[in-house]
């Protein structure tokens, strides 16, 4: 297949290499996807002898989404990033070894990673697998057997504490993995149910202190290539101390169930996955995977918390908030918030963590500790008696106005400045950002603390009284202020914003409809901000 193809690029006649894959192009739809991934890995060389490095980037993650076990791809993606970032073309190099089956090409695999080890800018390390468990041995078996399935051999250890597992089979099970498997697996058997905090801690410690580690709840299962991803993600920068997959079913990192129904073939609605059952929903799952789970030019999103479930920690990160390994806070045992309190305490180490949307864990929800009913009320009230403050304050964005910039946006196909005088942990930054990446967003806080670790999300900030101070940036320089009128005065908001600029709050109560019909009429045809100041001050 793609003969004809592939000897004009061989012999260097790429005008009609071009002729000929756009008149196979046109028909990429209606081939197999392995085939179709072949012509993308055709296009690739193609740029690359054209010297294209932005399409043939396009055409290697195209592909990959095709076919995400295609290893002469992942090969191509590690010379794409070899000058770039030497680590995660060390990760795909890895990811081509573990596909080839062709003993020749793995050898030419194993001289490109063996030329990298010898750049000292190399940090890749292995990962330590670390699974609490409790009980739901089929989903514990599925999580297993997935992390076999798809993180490449030699490349991890798994550490397992069984947190006083009652039902049957479950202990035996794990005894006889210990025993048959070939790789490094370290069990440790409580004799209670000593909760979520603790429980991984104990695992923690018994991590090879070399490696990097991955908390993986022992009822989530793996896709193709989501560990690959999420380790891109962790060496993408050396500021990167955490990372976390995108899921059915987890707190601010979920793929929704509207978008999922298209794979269901019916509408979902919350909890789907418990109505379905584990297969059907699995498959679900995985099919939606499949289509999303590729190389991304950006495919992070900045967080000041992650999702426990499925969360990965640099060495680096690990050895700065926990330098005895007990990761996770046992105050808030048996669990809830402990994932909290450390993002927290990731972020005022001056750690980034990220969300990558390339990535995808399935998570059923376990029965860790269900019998406490109370854990959810009493963990938030010690969160709040630690810091001082209620993270569900600080979460979620903003949606209206958010959604509302993110319109405008689309609108205008370019970057906006955007300030934020609600700007807190970062949150809306978060959010906007996530889908209009080359907007600029400048945070106003009211205070160091958040204005710490907002400054990891937001593209610049400031701190003090949100109405006095002088802000750091050129006056009537924002295409669009976000602000709570009720906290902010209008002179200070107006000061900021371009003349032709939103200004983007909350419904004002009776007594200021007037103010909200004077910014709305000017707002909806884009108004002045100089005239509207005048009026306010009339």
């Amino acid at each position: 297949m793609y003969e004809k193809l592939t000897e004009l690029i061989a012999t260097g006649d790429y005008r009609e290499a071009l002729y000929e894959f756009q008149e196979e192009y046109l028909h990429i739809s209606e081939k197999e996807p392995k085939d179709a991934a072949k012509l993308c890995l055709l296009e690739a060389s193609l740029w690359e002898a054209l010297a294209d490095s932005t399409a043939e980037y396009d055409a290697i993650a195209r592909g990959i989404a095709y076919d995400g076990g295609n290893y002469e791809l992942f090969y191509m993606l590690g010379l794409y990033y070899a000058d770039i970032n030497v680590n995660q073309a060390y990760l795909a190099f890895e990811a081509a070894l573990a596909y080839c089956a062709d003993e020749n090409d793995r050898e030419v695999i194993k001289n490109a990673m063996d030329e990298l080890k010898e750049n000292r800018a190399l940090r890749v390390r292995k990962l330590s697998i670390m699974i609490l468990s409790h009980n739901d041995l089929d989903l514990l078996k599925r999580c297993i057997d997935s992390v076999e399935k798809y993180v490449p051999e030699g490349a991890y250890e798994i550490v397992v504490v069984d947190n006083s597992s009652t039902e049957e089979g479950v202990r035996e099970y794990l005894k006889e993995k210990a025993k048959s498997v070939n790789y490094r697996f370290k069990l440790i058997l409580n004799d209670e149910n000593s909760g979520f905090p603790k429980g991984c801690n104990i695992g923690s410690v018994c991590c090879d202190r070399n490696n990097d580690i991955f908390y993986l709840n022992n009822d989530a299962i793996l896709t193709q290539n989501a560990v690959l991803f999420l380790r891109m993600g962790l060496y993408d920068n050396r500021n990167v101390g955490a990372v976390g997959a995108l899921s059915n079913s987890a707190s601010l990192q979920e793929v929704t169930p509207e978008e999922l129904s298209t794979y269901a073939g019916e509408e979902l609605g919350e909890l789907w996955h418990r109505k379905l059952g584990v297969d059907r929903s699995v498959n679900i799952f995985k099919d939606y995977a499949y289509e999303h789970t590729y190389p991304m030019k950006r495919p992070y999103i900045k967080r000041f918390r992650l999702t426990g479930f499925a969360m990965m920690l640099s060495r680096e990160a690990v050895r700065c908030v926990a330098q005895d390994y007990k990761v996770f806070d046992e105050l808030f045992s048996p669990g809830y918030f402990e994932d909290d309190d450390l993002g927290i305490r990731l972020a005022r180490a001056g750690f980034e963590q990220y969300v990558c949307k390339n990535a995808f864990i399935y998570h059923n929800g376990g029965t860790g500790f269900a019998e406490n009913e109370n854990a959810m009320t009493e963990s938030r009230n010690k969160f709040v008696d630690k810091w001082g403050f209620d993270i569900w304050g600080y979460c979620l964005p903003w949606f209206e106005v958010a959604n509302a910039v993110k319109d405008l946006y689309e609108k205008r196909k370019e970057g906006l400045r955007i300030l934020d005088f609600t700007c807190g942990f970062g949150a809306n930054a978060s959010y906007i950002k996530s889908s209009c990446p080359d907007t600029f967003i400048a945070g106003v806080c009211t205070n160091s603390f958040e204005a710490g670790i907002s400054e990891l999300i937001a593209d610049d900030v400031a701190f003090g009284d949100i109405n006095t101070m002088r802000l750091p940036w050129a006056d009537r320089s924002f295409d669009i202020v976000i602000a709570e009128r009720k906290h902010v005065s209008i002179g200070q908001i107006m000061r900021y914003l371009k003349a032709d600029g939103l200004f983007l709050s909350e419904k004002i109560n009776n007594e200021n409809d007037e103010l909200m019909d004077i910014i709305k009429s000017n707002a909806d045809a884009g108004f002045d901000s100089e005239r509207l100041d005048k009026l306010l001050n009339e």
